[in-house]
C-alpha cells in the first residue's frame, strides 16, 4: 500500500472556519476539488462533466437525493475515469453530478476560485484519508 500526500489549501471563510481544497486532474484538465467530509458521495459539477468524453452509457439517473435544509433534487451517476487527486490516479470512481454554480457563485464573491467537485466520504473511505491539518496535506493510501 502506497501513500499519497496531497497537499491542500485551508480556504478560510470565516475567521472560525475553513474549507479545504485540493489540486487535481481530469482527462488532463486541471481541477480544485472540495473536501467534505460530511458528504455520503463525491460529486462533479454537471457542466464540467459534459465539457468531457463521458458517454451515454457511463451515465445514469439516480434517486432523488437529499440535502442540507430537505430539499430535494435528481441527480445523474457517472463513472468518472482518467483523474488524479494530487499526483494520486483514481481507478473508476462512480459520482453524482450535479450544478454547483451557487456554490462557485460564494466562492468567486469571497475571492476564491471556483471548485469543480466535492470529495466525499465514499472516496475518503475508499481511500484511508487522513486531514493532516498542521501540515496541510491530505494523506491518502492506495
Amino acid at each position: 500500500m502506497k501513500n499519497y500526500n496531497v497537499p491542500l489549501a485551508l480556504w478560510e471563510l470565516d475567521p472560525e472556519g475553513f474549507h479545504i481544497v485540493v489540486k487535481g486532474r481530469l482527462q488532463g484538465k486541471r481541477i480544485r476539488l472540495l473536501i467534505d467530509t460530511g458528504a455520503n458521495h463525491s460529486c462533479f459539477d454537471k457542466s464540467l462533466i459534459e465539457t468531457i468524453s463521458i458517454s451515454d452509457e457511463e451515465m445514469e439517473k439516480d434517486e432523488v437525493n437529499i440535502g442540507i435544509g430537505g430539499s430535494n433534487f435528481q441527480t445523474e451517476i457517472a463513472n468518472i475515469t482518467d483523474l488524479k487527486v494530487g499526483r494520486m490516479p483514481v481507478e473508476k470512481l462512480t459520482t453524482r453530478l450535479l450544478d454547483i454554480s451557487e456554490i462557485n457563485e460564494m466562492y468567486v464573491q469571497m475571492g476564491f476560485k471556483r471548485i469543480h467537485g466535492i470529495l466525499g466520504g465514499d472516496f475518503l473511505h475508499r481511500y484511508e484519508a487522513v486531514i493532516d491539518y498542521p501540515n496541510q496535506t491530505l494523506i491518502l493510501k492506495k
